[in-house]
């Protein structure tokens, strides 16, 4: 009959690392992967940038994987992934300032060779500055600038030039703005969960969005900036990334118009790429920077030194970690324990845990051994786990299952210690006890709980096992569980270790 029964509820924030063990037997369900706690491999992801739809964004995203080349390094797998964002800006400001460059272009050629910086007047007329200094310096040399700066201005281009550059700089808000940030969180948290060493490279109004995802990601458990690197293209934004690279052409008119026309502040021009006739605006990702011989090797080289430079994040190869210390006068006085899942149940689980008797308990009776043993409940669907069996005084068992968890129910894990000395109530040696902790896969102490086995028999009673909950809790709505399981991204969960369960009987 059990005359107690405790049970102690323990966190902590400590940040403990412990060392890995020898591996002695593995349980796997069919339906798991045996490594889907495995923590390697990187992650090139990549932000597009201003008017590109998804069509052109995979565009994008495949020309830098094959500009690249890179499957793997220092033998772990390299992936590629879009981070898509529709900026909802149209490309009619885009187009309007290509035309009005080439045409700009094709009218001023001789202006160049009067040691007149044209392209200096090109910005004065987009601002809107007509009667600037430069602008009267070349009319006075040439009678037909002024007319043809006033006929530019009569049909409006600066104006909607001005409007495209001004939504460019100023913010990433859209009518799918919190979609758009939704799915890059969810791509975060894939990443993250799985321990992805990161890559990131954003072109135009994408570094925008990338400095966003730069902050979540190093706000998560396990990282920091070593775990993450950013390579800006063509950057829309006087914000880049702490530690990260930039590449801007000379000829970029885009980007460069922020900064003379005194929309915005951009980082200074240090890439020289000649106008081309593929794209006249100087802007393009794949028809400028990853086609240009300086820029590809920029990039390359700046890709290069974020793959020296990355470090694995600071998590563990498991889900759970569960260590049970035992005293040696505990491991002389009993058998091996067994450590094993008992349910997973929906609703409360402590009767089962301290009630032998009861025929759903957790314990079943060996009559030819005359004792108790574990016994899980029927049809348990178990997380796969290891167990280390080396050090009989540390047993350690740990979840290795991180994917595809089957619900947001507590699994339990009991122990069950078979006593092979029977001490007299007042003759067990001292410091006869049991220390079970429990930690996740950053590290964290989730809960620990004691067990003397000394005082338990100076009060007439024995020790029975021990029992607690873990648990991962799939966090996100319906929605986002719809696009994880569409883009095939893995669910980040949260970690709960809540209860220890102590019984004893008589």
């Amino acid at each position: 009959m059990v005359q107690s029964v405790h049970c102690s509820l323990l966190s902590s924030n400590t940040v403990n690392k412990l060392t890995g063990a020898l591996l002695i037997f593995t349980i796997f369900p069919a339906h798991v992967s045996a490594n889907s706690c495995d923590i390697e491999g990187y992650t090139i992801g990549f932000f597009n940038g201003v008017a590109t739809t998804l069509k052109g964004a995979k565009q994008g995203q495949k020309k830098i994987e094959s500009t690249l080349g890179i499957k793997q390094f220092n033998g772990e797998p390299v992936e590629y992934q879009l981070f898509y964002n529709d900026s909802y800006i149209e490309s009619n400001g885009l187009n309007v300032l290509a035309d009005f460059a080439e045409t700009f272009d094709q009218r001023t050629q001789e202006l160049g060779q009067k040691q007149f910086d044209r392209w200096e007047a090109f910005w004065e007329i987009v601002s809107g500055r007509q009667d600037s200094s430069i602008i009267q310096k070349i009319s006075a040399t040439f009678s037909w600038f002024k007319g043809f700066v006033s006929d530019l201005l009569s049909q409006g281009m600066n104006t909607m030039i001005r409007e495209f550059l001004q939504l460019l700089s100023t913010s990433i808000d859209s009518p799918d703005t919190e979609k758009t940030q939704m799915q890059h969180k969810l791509i975060n948290d894939s990443n993250t969960w799985k321990g992805k060493k990161l890559i990131y490279i954003a072109h135009s109004q994408g570094n925008l969005w990338v400095n966003q995802s730069y902050k979540y990601v190093v706000s998560q458990l396990g990282y920091d900036a070593d775990n993450i690197h950013v390579v800006h293209i063509a950057p829309a934004s006087p914000t880049l990334t702490p530690d990260s690279e930039y590449i801007l052409s000379t000829s970029d008119l885009v980007i460069n118009g922020l900064q003379l026309t005194g929309i915005g502040s951009v980082p200074v021009s240090n890439t020289a790429i000649a106008p081309s006739t593929a794209d006249i605006a100087g802007h393009g990702l794949i028809e400028i920077y990853l086609t240009h011989p300086d820029s590809i090797n920029k990039i390359k080289k700046s890709v290069g030194r974020a793959f020296d430079s990355l470090t694995k994040p600071d998590m563990e190869e498991h889900l759970f970690e569960v260590t049970y210390q035992y005293t040696p006068s505990f491991v002389e006085s009993h058998a091996e324990p067994e450590i094993k899942f008992v349910d997973n149940p929906s609703g409360d689980w402590f009767e089962k845990a301290m009630y032998p008797h009861y025929d759903d308990s957790y314990f079943e009776y060996d009559s030819a051994a005359y004792k108790y043993k574990l016994k899980p409940v029927a049809g348990l669907k178990y997380l796969s786990h290891q167990r280390d069996k080396k050090d009989r005084e540390n047993q350690t068992f740990t979840v290795v299952q991180c994917s595809n968890i089957p619900n947001d129910d507590p699994f339990i894990l009991g122990e069950k210690s078979e006593a092979l000395i029977w001490y007299g109530y007042d003759e067990q040696p001292d410091n006869t006890k049991v220390i079970v902790t429990v930690r996740d896969r950053y590290g964290r102490k989730l809960q620990s709980g004691e067990q003397s086995v000394s005082e338990l028999r100076r009060k007439g009673w024995r020790y029975q096992g021990i029992f607690l909950d873990l648990k991962a809790k799939n966090p996100y709505s319906q929605k986002e569980k719809s696009f994880i399981e569409k883009q095939n991204l893995e669910t980040s969960y949260e970690l709960h270790s809540n209860s220890i369960l102590l019984p004893t009987a008589s």
